[in-house]
């Protein structure tokens, strides 16, 4: 793959697609349905990485894991969907007041959750963590796991990306859910790495999505025995 004039470069891309997703937050959508205003920052942000890809990557879109997965990755969805479980159970349980927002439209909810997680690993694992792909070798450890700089990068971006919804609770909610999404996107972005492929990534984000719904269902089924 050839990569961009420089590293800087594409971090500076990356942070212009981030800031251009985060003021289309404040965008006049009134009239606009519900549905589609669900879809409509995710699939920007999946056209804007497809787009950086195009232009920086030259139709090599296997160095940006559109392939096959290489090698067994099964358990890392199971992770995914625990990890998920488990911020949800924290947080309800935590002092905390939560995300202050009640489920609303299940169908609209789970349509989010499953267009996010597409658009989020195409930008993270996708764009991100393929143009940083030459760093790979630079190894980070954490605790008992070290992972390469792309996957370090991509996942606290990850994480950071969240920020802007959780901005305004508390901070109980505020760091177990910086945490979570952080550690889902470390992962992601591993087994992104192991098997070359976008595929499992994916996977492991839907299940860390399914994971915190399924987690407030047993938080709730719990409070009734209780």
């Amino acid at each position: 793959m050839k990569i961009p004039r420089t590293i800087p470069l594409g971090l500076l891309l990356s942070l212009s697609m981030f800031g251009a997703l985060f003021l289309l937050r404040w965008a006049p959508l009134g009239g606009m349905p519900l549905s589609v205003k669900c879809l409509l920052t995710p699939g920007l942000m999946a056209l804007l990485s497809m787009g950086a890809m195009a232009l920086f990557g030259e139709g090599h879109w296997k160095d940006f894991g559109f392939q096959k997965a290489q090698g067994a990755w099964g358990k890392f969805v199971f992770y995914g969907l625990l990890l998920g479980i488990v911020m949800t159970l924290a947080v309800l349980a935590s002092p905390g007041k939560g995300m202050g927002q009640g489920a609303g439209n299940f169908q609209i909810l789970v349509l989010t959750l499953v267009a996010h997680s597409f658009a989020e690993e195409i930008f993270m694992r996708g764009w991100l963590q393929g143009f940083l792909q030459p760093l790979s070798a630079r190894r980070v450890k954490l605790g008992f796991v070290t992972v390469s700089v792309p996957v370090l990068t991509g996942a606290l971006a990850f994480g950071a990306m969240h920020l802007p919804a959780v901005l305004r609770i508390d901070a109980w909610t505020t760091v177990i859910i910086l945490a979570s999404t952080t550690s889902l996107g470390l992962l992601a972005g591993i087994i992104r790495e192991r098997t070359g492929s976008l595929l499992p990534a994916i996977w492991v984000h839907l299940a860390g999505n399914a994971g915190g719904i399924l987690g407030g269902l047993v938080f709730l089924a719990l409070r009734r025995l209780a």
